[in-house]
This record gives structure tokens, sequence and C-alpha cells, in this order.
């Protein structure tokens, strides 16, 4: 498959991390590779304009900013909850501890609530925060989602103060109302 509209080789360099962040963007969307199938499960998409790459690369040199020595990530999801298309209106740049707050994993939990998994005779809310595992036993699952989901919320706000002044206001904003769902 032939990523993007026009010939992108002219613009671009394959070492250049713009052209490797879109690229990689593409590949995330339309690639029939095996690690990519949840993203075509999920019907994600790049928007028409970003298939060609010197609109992403005007759209990238405007918006791509750096934390200290931190790995940057470009998001589709944190400003706009759900978003399933990479787009100008709702992509933005984040650190990679921050874009890892957001990982949903339904795979590996089936068809409970997020944060929870069962126990022998109870349910489990599970929650990483500073790369310690808080974990509480309940009764029944909305209860452990419940507390994963005062976890979360407050490890999420906590994270995006220590990023504040940092990162885009927009981003801190969405972070600091961010709501975990039952059915991310």
């Amino acid at each position: 498959m032939v990523f993007g509209k026009g010939n992108s080789n002219n613009h671009s360099n394959p070492k250049d991390q713009c052209f490797l962040t879109w690229r990689n963007m593409l590949k995330r969307c339309y690639s029939s590779e095996q690690k990519y199938k949840n993203y075509k499960k999920q019907e994600i998409v790049v928007c028409d304009e970003w298939l060609d790459f010197l609109t992403f690369k005007s759209w990238y040199d405007r918006n791509f900013y750096r934390v200290d020595n931190e790995e940057m990530n470009l998001d589709k999801d944190i400003l706009c909850h759900g978003n399933k298309m990479y787009c100008p209106e709702y992509c933005i740049f984040v650190p990679k501890r921050i874009n890892t707050l957001f990982v949903r994993s339904r795979n590996r939990r089936g068809d409970l609530p997020i944060g929870v998994y069962r126990g022998k005779e109870c349910f489990i809310s599970s929650c990483s925060v500073n790369g310690k595992n808080v974990k509480d036993k309940h009764k029944d699952q909305i209860s452990a989602f419940l507390r994963y989901k005062e976890i979360k919320e407050k490890h999420v706000k906590e994270i995006a103060n220590q990023y504040k002044g940092k990162i885009p206001q927009r981003l801190y904003e969405a972070m600091i109302m961010f709501e975990v769902k039952i059915d991310d």
C-alpha cells in the first residue's frame, strides 16, 4: 500500500521525526500487520487532508513541542474522548508519560468495566499509580469500577498539575476535566 496522496518522497526524509510520525500514524490505521488489528477493528482513520505529507508537516511544524527530554507521542483521543480520527482538530502532542495514562486495554479485560478484574470470590479494582498497582476487593463490579474511576481521575489530575506550564493549556484542561467512563 502506498501511504499518502501525491509524492511524499520529494519532500521527506525517512529519518525525519515528522515523517516517521506521519508514516506510523498511517501504518496504525491502514497496515495489515497483526499488531495494528485493533485500529482496524475500532475503525480508526486519518482525515483526508493528513493523507498528504506536506499538509501534515505544516500542522506538525506548528504544533510539535518538547518537554525536557521526554519522548513525545501524537495522540488523537485525549482532547476528544473516544475520537476515532487523526485530524488537526483533535490531535495533540503529549509526553509519553501522559499518553500511557490513557491506555484502555479492552482486549485483556473482556466484558468487565475498565480497571476491574475477577478474583476468586470478588471483583478487584486495579489502577497503576506512579508504577505501583493500587488494588482493592469489592463485592460487585460496579463498586470496583467506581473505586478505579476515583483513583484514576485523581492520578490524571495530579500528573496534569505536574506538567502545568509545560504542556499546551488545552491538554492541561482536558486532563483536569478527564472522566473515566464505564464503557472505556
